[in-house]
């Protein structure tokens, strides 16, 4: 392992637990991604509708000893940069752990948020929890989106031309309304369908790299430096925080993003992770934690799919048509993504924002845009409504809405920025903004409220 002896620990709010035997109802991939870390936020975003008692008694049966942690002298591997913060002296957790006493914000949000998962599971017969996740509405959805990917793509293959921007449009919308709440596990409240449905995107990324891309790094540390692996992407030749230093080719960072942007996807998909796996972490913030064997099927996947992708083309069609089928669905796949994800944190009034609150934090440095519009929502697959995917990632995209009106209302009471555009427009605005801005050597701090 990757972690050696660590991969049978984890650290959450400065104590020790031994998590060999423990059965986590979310599955052995969600306490995986705790293993050898620092899991505090983790544990904290994961659990916003659990009781703190049912919390305190299963985490009492795995606490290691004080003695025995300094026997086996453990200690969290979280960044491999060591301008990194330790996540521990990153947010104020308050005194108390788990019986901590929230801030009047977390207090008043929870209580709001929680009050309507509760009218949703009475109206609905189904627990709190299930209450959380997909609506058998969503579930129609993502299910028609299926369907249609699937036959768009049989098309593609065929060799029909309206396929050629139907099918990258199509798996997209799949991807975003099915498979970035399953790695969240919020699309069912059984892990094996979260697991399996991880694997629906593969014109996007592979499970592995986004659960620690974006699970462990983003979520957890968003917008921090040296912690957050999305602001850490292809640093020689993009800047977009002030933790990566500035360098004479960012000045021309607006043409680099142009290439990105058309070449995101398949950059990600493909170089990414063979550099990560090289490297040892994503971006040089998160360590990977996997096995041998893991490590195997992972780059066997990627080959697979690589081919599945790029190969059967120069099989079955001319060369000239092949160069088309191959190039012309990853731009277009490549541009929702890139459409859907870069607005969301990189504007001049959240970059710069930091707070000793774990959960201000979540919502200081995101950003919201259009949040009334039904195009913008299914084709980020609720991802327009950042700053209450960041509050509680275990939601069900398809409840935001519902949460955004709260969230505000709630942040407006409590004088906590809540940063929102109203329209792609405005949001594109701010994103080049801040291009601008990062591309210049002059630094300005960043806030920590």
């Amino acid at each position: 392992m990757a972690f050696s002896g660590y991969s049978d620990y984890l650290y959450i709010h400065k104590k020790w637990y031994n998590i060999k035997d423990f059965k986590h109802p979310g599955g052995p991939v969600s306490i995986g991604l705790g293993r050898g870390r620092d899991a505090t936020a983790l544990f904290e975003s994961h659990h916003p509708f659990t009781s703190k008692a049912k919390l305190r008694g299963l985490l009492a049966k795995y606490e290691v000893p004080a003695e025995q942690v300094k026997e086996l002298n453990l200690t969290t591997l979280d960044s491999k940069s060591k301008k990194a913060p330790k996540p521990e002296d990153l947010f104020d957790w308050g005194e108390g752990g788990i019986d901590r006493k929230p801030t009047a914000f977390e207090k008043e949000l929870m209580e709001e948020v929680t009050s309507y998962f509760k009218n949703e599971a009475e109206k609905r017969g189904v627990s709190l929890l299930q209450a959380t996740k997909a609506t058998p509405h969503r579930w129609s959805v993502m299910i028609s989106l299926l369907i249609m990917a699937l036959f768009s793509v049989y098309h593609l293959t065929q060799g029909a031309w309206w396929a050629l921007i139907v099918a990258p449009v199509l798996c997209w919308l799949l991807s975003a309304n099915t498979c970035h709440d399953a790695m969240h596990f919020s699309l069912s409240t059984d892990w094996r369908i979260n697991a399996i449905a991880g694997y629906f995107a593969p014109w996007t990324s592979s499970p592995l790299m986004w659960y620690h891309q974006h699970v462990i790094g983003h979520h957890a540390y968003p917008n921090v430096g040296h912690m957050d692996p999305d602001i850490a992407h292809a640093p020689g030749f993009i800047r977009v925080h002030e933790s990566v230093e500035w360098k004479p080719a960012h000045r021309f960072q607006m043409y680099s993003n142009a290439v990105i942007w058309t070449l995101g996807a398949t950059l990600y998909m493909t170089v990414v992770p063979f550099k990560t796996l090289w490297k040892g972490s994503f971006n040089r913030t998160v360590f990977l934690g996997i096995s041998k064997s893991r490590l195997v099927r992972h780059i066997l996947g990627r080959i697979i799919i690589a081919c599945s992708l790029w190969l059967w083309p120069w099989f079955v069609f001319p060369i000239w048509k092949s160069i088309i089928f191959c190039t012309i669905p990853m731009f277009i796949h490549s541009m929702c993504f890139m459409t859907s994800t870069q607005f969301n944190h990189l504007t001049p009034q959240n970059s710069r924002s930091l707070d000793k609150n774990f959960y201000k934090h979540q919502v200081v440095t995101s950003h919201s845009f259009a949040p009334y519009s039904r195009f913008a929502f299914y084709l980020t697959g609720g991802l327009n409504l950042q700053i209450e995917h960041h509050l509680f990632p275990t939601v069900n995209h398809c409840h935001l809405p519902k949460l955004h009106f709260l969230v505000k209302t709630t942040c407006a009471k409590h004088n906590v920025p809540y940063h929102e555009s109203d329209g792609f427009g405005e949001a594109i605005r701010k994103y080049f903004e801040h291009l601008n801005d990062m591309a210049l050597p002059s630094i300005t701090k960043m806030k920590m409220a």
